[in-house]
């Protein structure tokens, strides 16, 4: 995370418009833990271009109410007010901030930053700053423009975002400007880098985070989300290491161990994501939740990997115990009734249209619970064939039931509860699951 963002709420920022991971919003996996590049859209920026000729319409009606009206001698001109937008910042120059054409957007931010100093209006020239970082991608421009506002308008409601906005561009363009160049190269890869190839990606990344320039820590953990982003978690892992190591008391150190810890989550590493979260600092009372939040991912992770072999070993003791049971009936069965096994039992014959439904309703109406629908059903079908088969044969020869049928019921119900609980973990539903039963489906 780059400077001037926060484990809570990361700013939104062209140069560094992506997201940490997901660890900052409690989930571990995430949590700076999910990063891609946030361009101001057209229409955004159009709402804005309204909101500002409304405002700047509204003030200029107060300033001329008619309890202060003033009746101007004939042939007086009026003057026009620091903060009112002069006619060279028109709602069409305004609005031409959003368009997709970035000569339009080279023009628009030409007319306004060439206005003299005090006669642009402040929302105007912030309009500008923020096009410049998401349209032309050009933080040295940017840093410029928040620079004028800071100095011409401190007053101005948009000043103190201005100021934060100068902090964090300096920040990566150094305070004379040296850095401008690879901060304007690192706007325009995280811009493309969906489109580029990923060995272009990774060469560029590694050389900007490799120059001497103020925003290398930016570039190196950018790579590094990028990878995870990519699913290379190992080289993920190995550069939020590096960057961590390399730049131990910056901010982006900071992001890298959320990062590695997240990472660490996500290929169930859960020792590492633990020793990562506590060599996190703890100032604030967000970076106590960040850190408490990783280390409850990492708990539940363990725990959850305890119940998935505990499963696995309830659904082989199950058929293991049903097949054992099926094969003691039959080997001990009359002889002419050894076949009747592979006929379905009426267990089978009640249950399977009972799963046919579910799964039909599952694979029409809710998708994403489809496949584990499935495999529960055809899981607990095959332990009720068994089970069925089983007492069928004991029926045939004579036995007695009640003892066996309360250990079959036993070990289907333990089998049933292991396949529910795999199939639900794959499926990435456990969580969901139990968010529901806590808090309700509207959660």
């Amino acid at each position: 995370m780059l400077p001037g963002c926060s484990a809570e709420q990361p700013v939104r920022c062209s140069v560094v418009g992506y997201h940490g991971g997901r660890e900052a919003r409690a989930r571990g996996d995430d949590d700076d833990h999910g990063e891609r590049l946030r361009h101001v859209s057209c229409a955004r920026v159009r709402w804005l271009a309204t909101i500002l000729v409304i405002v700047g319409g509204v003030a200029h009606g107060v300033a001329a109410a008619p309890g202060d009206a003033r009746v101007a001698p004939p042939g007086a001109t009026s003057r026009p007010s620091p903060d009112e937008d002069p006619g060279s910042t028109s709602p069409a120059i305004v609005d031409s901030l959003g368009s997709d054409d970035v000569r339009q957007v080279e023009r628009a931010v030409a007319a306004i930053t060439q206005l003299p100093a005090g006669e642009a209006n402040p929302d105007v020239l912030f309009a500008a700053g923020r096009a410049c970082e998401d349209k032309l991608l050009d933080p040295g421009q940017a840093v410029a423009i928040y620079e004028r506002i800071v100095a011409e308008h401190p007053g101005a409601r948009v000043a103190t975002a201005a100021a934060h906005r100068v902090a964090v561009l300096r920040a990566l363009v150094g305070p004379h400007g040296d850095g401008a160049a690879y901060a304007a190269e690192l706007a325009q890869l995280i811009a493309r880098a969906d489109r580029l190839p990923a060995a272009e990606v990774l060469r560029r990344a590694e050389h900007l985070a490799a120059a001497a320039w103020p925003g290398a820590p930016a570039a190196a953990l950018w790579l590094a989300d990028w990878l995870r982003r990519s699913g290379q978690l190992p080289e993920a892992q190995a550069h939020y290491a590096a960057v961590a190591a390399r730049w131990p008391e910056s901010s982006e150190a900071h992001a890298a161990l959320r990062g590695g810890a997240g990472c660490a989550l996500e290929v169930h590493a859960w020792s590492l994501a633990e020793a990562l979260a506590n060599r996190l600092p703890v100032v604030t009372a967000a970076e106590l939740r960040v850190r408490d939040d990783l280390l409850a991912a990492a708990a539940r992770g363990r725990r959850h990997d305890r119940w998935y072999l505990a499963a696995w070993l309830a659904i082989v003791g199950a058929f293991a115990a049903l097949l054992g049971s099926l094969a003691e009936a039959v080997l001990r069965g009359p002889a002419g009734s050894r076949w009747r096994a592979l006929r379905p039992p009426m267990e089978v014959v009640f249950l399977a249209p009972v799963a046919g439904v579910l799964l039909g309703v599952a694979f029409t109406a809710h998708r994403a619970i489809a496949p584990a629908v499935a495999t529960i059903a055809g899981g607990g079908l095959a332990l009720a064939w068994l089970s069925g088969a089983a007492l069928e044969q004991l029926r045939t020869g004579g036995r007695g039931r009640r003892l066996r049928s309360i250990a079959h019921v036993l070990a289907c119900l333990a089998g049933v509860a292991g396949i529910s609980y795999v199939a639900l973990t794959h499926g990435g539903l456990l969580d969901m699951l139990i968010e529901t039963v806590r808090f309700g489906p509207e959660s």
